[in-house]
């Protein structure tokens, strides 16, 4: 068996510069920035599970997120309706399921999803998968027409997404990441890949 060793490809689209910076190289600067946004938007998802298990009898039964999905199911009416049916009404099914069957099972696991993705992000851990879960979350908080700080916080975790390689750098994504790699990548030996040949 024979190993030959080739420079690892360019880039199909070249970037900027700063974007590379900001989002791919793996650097204490922006890994800085990064831990930075990653914690505060972690924060707010810990605070928000634990003030739910702080009072958890209406999120175990469901009977929480019953009323959510029903508030948002009403506002689908009039001229300018607050919830959009979405096309071909699939937001409204899927309200629909969740008010008279899903809140069974939604309503008990919201809680302990805000937690785990608040924990994940403050330690660094996952963070791109972390960031994309709570980016569902707010996608799905925002298709039932709760506004708040689902934009902001969506926006934010769409940046964590874009950053995954290096927003968590300060955090355990520097250890894991490497021993986990992903997988659509080769084994990286510095900035050249392997590949064996038979």
């Amino acid at each position: 068996m024979k190993h030959t060793v080739r420079p690892a490809p360019l880039p199909l689209v070249e970037t900027w510069p700063w974007a590379r910076a900001l989002f791919s190289d793996r650097n204490w600067i922006a890994g800085t920035l990064w831990l930075v946004v990653r914690v505060l938007l972690g924060w707010q998802w810990l605070v928000s599970g634990v003030e739910k298990f702080q009072d958890y009898g209406p999120w175990k039964s469901g009977v929480a997120v019953q009323g959510f999905a029903k508030g948002a199911r009403g506002n689908m009416t009039g001229a300018h309706p607050g919830v959009v049916e979405g096309t071909f009404g699939w937001n409204k099914a899927w309200l629909s399921f969740v008010a008279d069957d899903g809140y069974k099972w939604i309503g008990p696991v919201i809680p302990f999803m805000e937690v785990i993705v608040g924990v994940l992000l403050i330690l660094g851990l996952f963070t791109g998968i972390a960031a994309l879960v709570g980016l569902l979350l707010n996608v799905s908080f925002l298709f039932a027409g709760n506004a708040g700080v689902n934009p902001f916080f969506a926006l934010t975790a769409g940046a964590l997404i874009a950053a995954w390689r290096v927003a968590g750098y300060f955090g355990l994504d520097y250890w894991v990441l490497p021993l986990v790699g992903v997988p659509w990548s080769g084994r990286v030996e510095g900035r050249h890949t392997t590949i064996a040949e038979v």
